[in-house]
């Protein structure tokens, strides 16, 4: 569905990713310690609150910045640009959902090629010591240590969590939006809703970044899978809930995203001063 009616003109792509960049960079400032605590808890085996993930809050920072503001700065373009494309025109014939899940799929999946391996320095960059943890430093220690496919480590588990993630978020907010949910509750809510279906891929997708960059990667379903087996050894129901929101930061990680992408949108279409305007 377009945006704007009427006499209103809908913004250029370039006039949305520059929005969108701008929104990134304060969403992500603020979010930053989040990000890095979360990380620490699942490759460390922490605690989420515990006081060493907190600790230098703001450590790659700027590295966070460039890649999370550029992410934002291209999710929802290429979102549209998917569809306005013929694919998208021809599947919508069909099914609307469908092509509205294509999109977000779409939109996933590119993002998740693009920024993988600038990911994969960034998160190597938290834990180290000051000094250390340059972006240039840490991926050229990377680079010897493991040859050039080191920065390709965990693509696949992330192109997959990305997909999952875009499809089902484009899908859901699209519904709850057309319920007549205010756009940030829908937003937000749809986030959520996308979180926790891709939370065990993006548990794999930390394992795979954690692991020693001289040991072959551990296999996204091998990961996986032991999580659920050590989860299907706890002695009650409940229990074994608890252990997978644990492990996979269902809780405080859905909030952090949910939220972020809620209040992304937020900053992105009020930049625009385009939040009262019909859109998808």
């Amino acid at each position: 569905m377009a945006e704007g009616t009427g006499s209103q003109r809908r913004p250029s792509s370039a006039t949305l990713i520059g929005s969108g960049f701008a929104a990134g960079i304060v969403v992500t400032g603020a979010l930053n310690p989040v990000d890095k605590a979360l990380f620490l808890s699942v490759a460390k085996r922490r605690a989420f609150l515990h006081h060493r993930n907190w600790e230098a809050p703001f450590q790659g920072l700027m590295q966070s910045l460039f890649g999370r503001a550029f992410s934002s700065g291209l999710w929802f373009p290429l979102e549209r640009l998917a569809m306005e494309s013929p694919a998208f025109k021809i599947c919508a014939a069909t099914s609307h959902s469908a092509a509205v899940a294509l999109a977000g799929q779409t939109a996933g999946a590119v993002n998740a090629v693009l920024l993988s391996p600038f990911s994969f320095v960034k998160y190597q960059t938290w834990g180290l010591p000051d000094g250390e943890r340059g972006f240039y430093s840490v991926a050229s220690k990377a680079f010897r240590a493991a040859g050039p496919t080191i920065f390709f480590r965990g693509l696949p588990a992330t192109v997959l969590r990305d997909s999952l993630f875009g499809g089902c978020f484009s899908l859901a907010r699209q519904r709850l939006r057309a319920a007549g949910l205010p756009h940030f509750g829908a937003d937000f809510m749809a986030a959520g809703a996308a979180t926790v279906l891709s939370a065990p891929l993006n548990y794999a997708r930390n394992i795979q970044f954690g692991a020693p960059w001289g040991e072959p990667t551990p296999p996204a379903w091998r990961a996986i899978r032991r999580l659920w087996q050590r989860a299907g050894a706890r002695p009650t129901v409940p229990a074994t809930l608890y252990y997978l929101c644990h492990r996979t930061k269902v809780g405080w990680g859905t909030l952090r995203v949910a939220g972020g992408m809620a209040v992304h949108k937020l900053s992105k279409a009020l930049s625009l001063g385009s939040w009262q305007r019909p859109s998808i």
